[in-house]
């Protein structure tokens, strides 16, 4: 079955001149990014908007989502706190690796937090962490990715178990059969598509806005606190954490703006901007620890992944990219980076407003 392996107000387009990066072109037989001149002003733009029916969709959505089922027993028992470390732990680790999309890691964590309230950890069986992890991910992988390598494939050389395929796919069935099959639930995801259209973004600068908020996100729910949130509280959090690291000035009114509609009490999300604040607070400062120590990518031929940066001034974000660690996902193309990404030198300034 298994085999045992080694183991601001005054000028709000400036601040956010920093979240462009420079990147390679997109691909130069794609279609072209259509940008009018009437683009160059984007008040007009936000004025051809009427958010009221996505604010009724919002709300729909909103009604749809349910609380952790892990929010109280991770506190009350230590052994299923510790599987689910381990658990995502791995699942993170073979995301990266395999170049998935945020949303399938997000619909791997949420697949593992509702079958662990069903079985709990198995104490005598240490190797059923893992196997749930690896089921969680390929099913999430299946739901989200356009290709999805094969089982042995998708655990990797670092995991402690290798798993055949046909115990894999038993695992899936009984996570299937536990969750009712129910794969599509509301995420903090399925929140943040909105919110960068309330703010008015558009284009380039909403694609980095959005790459960021996904980060810091994949950052939050790996841990246990996590689970205390609702989805649209950690999304909230998320892009106040991102808005406030530019000007805390945005990041009130932007909270003014999100909170009625969606009925959230201000101490809840408070209570976890300061927990997201604080995960990606540590996540930075270990890469940047890393990248004191390590090696340098020698050229921009070595871009595998992206991931940003920060120093402590709110105003100065960077791009650190490198695969020096591991070559090039062969499987990585997911539904959702189908879609188009424009080439940020086609793109005018954009600017951060909040339609009411």
């Amino acid at each position: 079955m298994m085999a045992r392996r080694e183991t601001t107000q005054q000028s709000p387009a400036s601040l956010f001149d920093s979240l462009y990066c420079s990147e390679e072109p997109w691909d130069a037989q794609g279609p072209e990014l259509d940008v009018d001149d009437e683009d160059d002003d984007p008040t007009a733009f936000l004025a051809d908007q009427d958010l009221s029916w996505e604010d009724e969709e919002l709300v729909r959505l909103a009604s749809r989502e349910e609380p952790n089922p892990l929010r109280r027993d991770l506190a009350a028992d230590p052994c299923l706190a510790g599987a689910r470390r381990e658990s995502m732990d791995w699942m993170m680790k073979a995301h990266a690796r395999n170049g998935f999309s945020p949303l399938t890691a997000v619909l791997a964590v949420d697949y593992l937090d509702r079958f662990l309230s069903g079985f709990g950890p198995q104490a005598e069986n240490p190797w059923m962490t893992q196997l749930t992890a690896v089921a969680c991910l390929s099913l999430a992988a299946k739901v989200e990715e356009t290709q999805v390598p094969l089982l042995l494939d998708l655990q990797g050389e670092e995991s402690n178990y290798l798993f055949e395929a046909k115990t894999i796919q038993k695992m899936e069935l009984l996570v299937l059969s536990t969750l009712e099959w129910k794969m599509n639930p509301v995420t903090p995801i399925s929140f943040l598509d909105y919110f960068a259209r309330r703010l008015g973004l558009k284009g380039h600068l909403c694609w980095e806005f959005l790459r960021r908020c996904e980060e810091v996100l994949l950052a939050s729910l790996s841990d246990c606190r996590s689970t205390s949130y609702l989805a649209s509280v950690m999304a909230t959090a998320v892009v106040l954490h991102v808005i406030n690291d530019l000007d805390p000035r945005l990041g009130l009114q932007c909270q003014d703006q999100l909170l009625p509609i969606l009925g959230i009490q201000s101490d809840t999300v408070d209570e976890c901007t300061k927990l997201v604040s604080e995960l990606a607070s540590a996540i930075r400062g270990h890469r940047s620890s890393k990248r004191k120590f390590g090696s340098v990518p020698g050229s921009p031929d070595g871009v595998v992944d992206a991931y940003f940066s920060s120093d402590s001034s709110n105003d100065s974000w960077a791009l650190a990219e490198s695969r020096s660690s591991s070559p090039e996902p062969l499987l990585k193309k997911s539904r959702a980076e189908d879609r188009l990404r424009p080439n940020s030198a086609n793109v005018n300034s954009e600017i951060l407003l909040f339609p009411h």
